[in-house]
């Protein structure tokens, strides 16, 4: 087997710092992104770089690029200009991409939010960074416009998916203005300090924070988010709320790559559908959707030949789930990655033959990472303590936030996570979980992910989140478990299959929990700090003692 250390990545023993690869950026990061995008789509103007799976429109690089040019004019004609802050709240739509590239091309920051938020969480951000435009889908205008008179603000509001009685319509913004041909993207004397996208800490344990990132940031991470190629086809459910979803729409256009969008839901017949219908080559998905995929498909009733690459991210990755989805998708890498949004995407991935079960794979290029004790020792390998993160380009800081930018940042520039991982001598990276997940029971430290990983071995099993709930001054494993439809699983049934494969002190002594869904984000992220209520609310209604 193939190893990563001393090939692609690094290891110092005086400071026990693992360093990627030091690999020239493929496009000069002193530009902006709105100009990078603009002369990427200006290479192949008739190239399909857009197709909706709803509407089955198609849309060329020709097309794309007159829309933003048109969007940006338009945008400046209405007082829109530098430094001014634009916010979206949208699913994959076809102008989606038009206004985002127009806002880069601008210099104007877009503010991506949760198109599901509700009042309050959209008032929330919205007093963070005080638009002065905001788009977002008619179905969720009615959240919308309550958020902006909670917050008290007055900004050109604009609506995708139809045209609202005394509402600008995204298309108002395609009017031709006659100047197109002379429109120049804005331009940065330095972009690593230049705002580019302001995008949501996730959100899956408390409020969210507005993530700065930099044109700069944007571009040195296209290098390392997948291996994306022009002759790619393209599938991502997530919203530009995601990183993940953020980072598809940049990489394939800027690789003169399809993709394909879709304002639907993740589902697991619609993903098999649009993956075989359009052939589909690479797919962003979080491990919880790629486990639908597998329980409800029954061995040897499908396959998906078309895919070459499935970069997976956003929770754990057992061994079995990338062999099984291997077998689906027989010329696909499912590559386990791990990755924040405070470092602009992807920290480690793997490929297909450099690959140990359990892990992420090894750090990417141009980024290094240590593992430290909590006393801020830097660990040698083996040894597991907070993930540390050092970015090619730094962290701008969450967007008028400086208290919780100082939590994370420290004056050396190294991200402080809060998860737990360690490295093999491989150079292999393994993840266990969020330091603030851990479950601690009579002075032993529980990974959930652990737990779940067991319990999704049951072929009954479509979901699970296992969670701490209070004990008697410990912490008791409780799991939230979501079974196949029609299926004759009992809560005893697992309590044997747990008993046989996890030692007494992992039991789930908190209590197992039969639900029809789990809460998810709309990118198919289970929501930790939902669950965990959803478990005291049903232990509340079934407990009828003390918890032991």
């Amino acid at each position: 087997m193939r190893i990563p250390r001393s090939q692609l990545t690094f290891y110092d023993p005086e400071t026990c710092i693992w360093t990627g690869i030091e690999k020239v950026p493929p496009y000069d990061a002193t530009q902006s992104l709105g100009q990078l995008i603009l002369d990427s789509l200006a290479k192949n103007p008739l190239k399909i770089t857009q197709i909706s799976a709803d509407s089955h429109r198609e849309v060329t690089c020709q097309e794309l690029r007159l829309q933003t040019i048109r969007i940006a004019q338009n945008l400046s004609l209405e007082g829109i200009q530098p430094g001014d802050v634009v916010t979206m709240a949208a699913n994959n739509g076809e102008l989606v991409a038009p206004v985002t590239f127009a806002c880069l091309a601008l210099g104007v920051p877009l503010n991506t939010l949760d198109p599901g938020f509700d009042r309050d969480d959209l008032a929330h951000m919205l007093a963070t960074v005080r638009p002065k435009a905001v788009f977002c889908d008619r179905e969720g205008l009615g959240e919308m416009v309550a958020a902006i008179e909670m917050v008290g603000l007055n900004p050109l509001l604009v609506t995708f998916g139809g045209r609202v009685d005394g509402m600008l319509s995204v298309t108002d913004f395609l009017k031709p203005t006659g100047r197109e041909e002379w429109f120049s993207p804005i331009r940065f004397r330095e972009a690593s300090q230049q705002v580019a996208l302001i995008v949501c800490s996730s959100g899956t344990s408390g409020r969210s924070k507005g993530v700065c990132l930099s044109h700069a940031q944007c571009i040195g991470t296209l290098c390392g988010f997948g291996d994306c190629r022009s002759d790619d086809v393209l599938l991502c459910f997530s919203s530009l709320y995601w990183i993940s979803g953020i980072f598809i729409l940049l990489n394939g256009t800027v690789a003169g790559a399809t993709r394909i969008i879709t304002r639907e839901p993740f589902h697991y017949r619609a993903a098999l559908d649009i993956i075989n219908r359009y052939r589909v080559t690479f797919w962003f998905l979080q491990p919880a959707l790629a486990l639908q995929i597998l329980k409800n498909i029954s061995p040897g009733t499908g396959s998906l030949p078309s895919l070459r690459l499935c970069v997976s991210g956003g929770a754990a990755v057992s061994p079995e789930l990338k062999l099984a989805f291997e077998t689906l998708a027989p010329n696909a890498n499912f590559m386990p990655s791990y990755g924040l949004s405070e470092a602009g995407g992807p920290v480690t991935g793997c490929e297909k033959l450099l690959y140990k079960n359990g892990s992420t794979g090894y750090v990417k290029p141009n980024v290094s990472v240590k593992i430290v004790n909590d006393e801020g020792e830097a660990l040698p390998i083996g040894q597991q303590g907070e993930i540390l993160v050092k970015p090619e380009f730094p962290f701008l800081g969450y967007y008028k936030n400086l208290e919780a930018t100082a939590e994370i940042l420290d004056p050396e520039g190294w991200l402080h996570t809060g998860d737990i991982g360690c490295f093999d001598r491989d150079g292999f990276f393994y993840i266990t979980d969020r330091k603030k997940d851990i479950i601690r029971y009579h002075g032993v430290q529980i990974s959930p992910s652990e737990l779940e990983s067991v319990i999704q071995k049951l072929d009954e099993v479509v979901g699970v989140c296992v969670v701490a709930i209070p004990g008697t001054g410990i912490d008791l494993p409780a799991a939230l478990i979501v079974k196949k439809a029609f299926s004759q699983l009992t809560v005893e049934q697992i309590e044997e299959f747990t008993e046989r494969n996890l030692p007494h002190y992992k039991q789930l002594k908190g209590g197992i929990y039969l639900v029809d869904e789990l809460p998810m984000t709309p990118s198919g992220k289970i929501v930790r700090r939902k669950c965990r209520e959803i478990v005291l609310e049903l232990l509340q209604e079934r407990s009828t003692g003390t918890l032991i």
